[in-house]
């Protein structure tokens, strides 16, 4: 028998067949794999071949001239070792010679952890346990015997360490440090993916939903956890939300419908949510266990002491706007209480989540939590009141800017506010950021909840917020209106066993594709009749088919007007619900984001106004 070359498939399959193993592991990175391993036996034996096929190719690169034998799997477990392989090890390679200590000590780290975590994961599965045991000591393993490894590159222009498949760019550049935290988190996430792809069943993902409260889109530098959440899952940099207004919006996360569809057009309307229409009902109907802490919708206690249907843990606010934050008020299943004052909302619920997630981990869950934060009055805990003093001032162009060309209602805030309103949105604007420190603490926690139960790569989060809020742009200080600053959200989705690596998705995503997308990702039809889409249609295409526009509903407010509109990835078009003064607004985005002047009437635009009225007209049909 030749001896296999170092780094190459050391196995005495041909070579023909060993490129079909491991195209067949790259494609099937879906859950979807050619066959599964219906006997659990079955499942639990073929650990040992691929224990045994990785400790030879391990010993070919560190200079072992010996040749490996075919490893002995069982028939369903066939693609298992060349998929194993191509992750820890990476493609062919050369020769042993030039490699550093270092890079050589990463390399073999990588592949000892990855060998023990598929030993105890295929051990787990057989068993029928959801929780993997062994990925935090995985990731310690691999980020200690990789910290301050450099990429090592030899005389053939091979480099170590490598690894392949979905992750096979991960570790940097020749010359660079490298970044053991993202080695450790893809390799984890694609072994639990292949682990998935064989098991008797696939494993139906925890999600949990962190749903904040007038939260814009610019704000999650300003917190670490999220931000970096943001930095290693799925950031969509165009997300919106189709009414801006707090329970229409709810609304329309829980239903997947447009307000016209889901008949909660305004605060005021909180009674009409179908609770037999959400996606908690859905997802409890298919066997999930559910729970939300926080807000539902503003006025809850309205509604009566019973959660509504679908939720089997309830804390949910009392309060007209939905929140607050010390001294805050609880429907805590079914009873009303009240908490101390010197209990902060965001901390409070943040616990109560974590335990969910523990008393939870062994069975699919659906967990939403959603504090007040950052809404007004925007309280920050006592212990960051003092934060962020130095915060760079808001200034964009259309702040507290002309309004011309802009409908009468917004001329007439212009007229009303007091020379001294800039300086009170300062305030806020810092009070809201603090308020979003908190927010930030207990994201970290839901996070290490998940981390400690062997939950994370398993696990659906998605971090968004109902609509976003305006700061003294076009001389606006609340939402209810259709400008950018309102509609435009933060939205952060992470599910590393199926995406395991970081992607920016530029196309226009909606708080009504969630609900579509959870029921997706948890196995379940998607109805027909919604209005959002499955985001993972989305994540595995080229975004061709993708939407182009969407339309976006407002009832107004005290002074805000009711209006209609659409947005393109171009151009925002508002048709203003009344019959005097400026009822049309065009804007040009692309050369215009702050939307500062309407083109409505001027004549380069006509064909574009047209256009952009024809599909409003189209969008407003039930």
């Amino acid at each position: 028998m030749t001896p296999c070359r170092p780094l190459r498939t050391c196995s005495v399959f041909a070579p023909s067949v060993v490129a079909a193993l491991t195209l067949a592991g790259v494609l099937a990175t879906d859950g979807e794999a050619a066959a599964r391993c219906q006997d659990p036996g079955d499942l639990a034996s073929s650990a040992g071949g691929v224990r045994q096929d990785l400790s030879c190719r391990l010993e070919v690169l560190l200079g072992d001239e010996s040749a490996c034998a075919a490893p002995n799997v069982p028939p369903c477990a066939a693609t298992l070792p060349a998929r194993a392989a191509q992750i820890l090890l990476g493609d062919e390679g050369g020769p042993v010679s030039g490699w550093t200590t270092a890079s050589l000590r990463c390399q073999r780290q990588v592949v000892l952890s990855g060998m023990r975590f598929l030993r105890s994961r295929l051990g787990e599965r057989s068993r029928g346990q959801r929780r993997a045991g062994v990925s935090r000591s995985l990731r310690r393993r691999i980020e200690r015997g990789c910290r301050d490894a450099v990429v090592a590159q030899n005389a053939s222009g091979d480099t170590l360490p490598r690894v392949g498949g979905v992750c096979a760019d991960v570790v940097g550049a020749a010359g660079d440090f490298v970044d053991a935290a993202a080695l450790a988190r893809c390799v984890r996430a694609a072994l639990e993916g292949v682990v998935d792809d064989i098991a008797p069943t696939p494993l139906r993902p925890n999600i949990l939903l962190v749903l904040t409260d007038d939260q814009r889109f610019d704000t999650l530098d300003g917190m670490p956890v999220t931000s970096a959440l943001r930095d290693e899952g799925l950031s969509f940099p165009n997300a919106f939300v189709t009414n801006p207004v707090c329970t229409p919006s709810r609304a329309s996360v829980l239903t997947g419908r447009y307000s016209k569809n889901n008949g909660v057009l305004h605060n005021g309307h909180f009674a009409s949510l179908d609770d037999s229409d959400t996606i908690a009902r859905r997802l409890d109907d298919a066997g999930y266990t559910t729970g939300l802490f926080g807000k539902y919708v503003n006025n809850s206690e309205s509604l009566g002491p019973t959660p509504p249907r679908g939720w089997d843990e309830w804390k949910s606010f009392l309060n007209v706007s939905g929140g607050e934050f010390y001294g805050f008020h609880l429907n805590d299943n079914g009873v009303f209480r009240q908490y101390g004052k010197n209990q902060y909302s965001t901390d409070w619920l943040a616990r109560e989540a974590a335990r969910f997630v523990r008393r939870n981990a062994d069975r699919p869950f659906f967990l939403a939590f959603t504090p007040f934060a950052p809404h007004g009055p925007a309280t920050p805990a006592r212990r960051h009141r003092d934060a962020l003093r130095d915060v760079p001032l808001h200034r964009p162009p259309s702040w507290f800017g002309d309004v011309t060309g802009k409908p009468t209602w917004v001329r007439f805030m212009k007229s009303i506010t007091s020379p001294d309103k800039r300086f009170v949105m300062d305030q806020f604007r810092e009070d809201q950021l603090r308020t979003l420190l908190s927010v930030d603490e207990a994201v970290a926690r839901l996070l290490e909840a998940l981390e400690r139960r062997g939950l994370a790569d398993n696990t659906v989060v998605v971090f968004t917020s109902d609509h976003g809020y305006p700061w003294g742009e076009h001389w606006l200080t609340n939402k209810f209106n259709p400008y950018e600053e309102s509609i435009r959200v933060p939205y952060v989705l992470r599910y590393p066993r199926r995406y395991p690596r970081p992607q920016v998705r530029e196309e226009m995503v909606l708080n009504i594709d969630l609900a579509p997308t959870f029921l997706d990702f948890a196995g379940l039809d998607v109805p027909p009749d919604l209005d959002g889409a499955s985001l993972a249609t989305l994540l595995e295409s080229t975004g061709e088919d993708w939407r182009e526009e969407f339309l976006i509903e407002t009832a107004g407010a005290f002074i805000e007007q009711p209006s209609e509109s659409v947005r393109t990835a171009s151009f925002k078009y508002i048709d203003t619900l009344v019959s005097a003064g400026v009822t049309e607004e065009l804007y040009d985005l692309a050369a215009d984001p702050y939307e500062t002047t309407n083109v409505a009437t001027e004549t380069a635009y006509a064909d574009v106004l047209a256009d952009m009225r024809a599909r409003l007209d189209a969008l407003r049909t039930p």
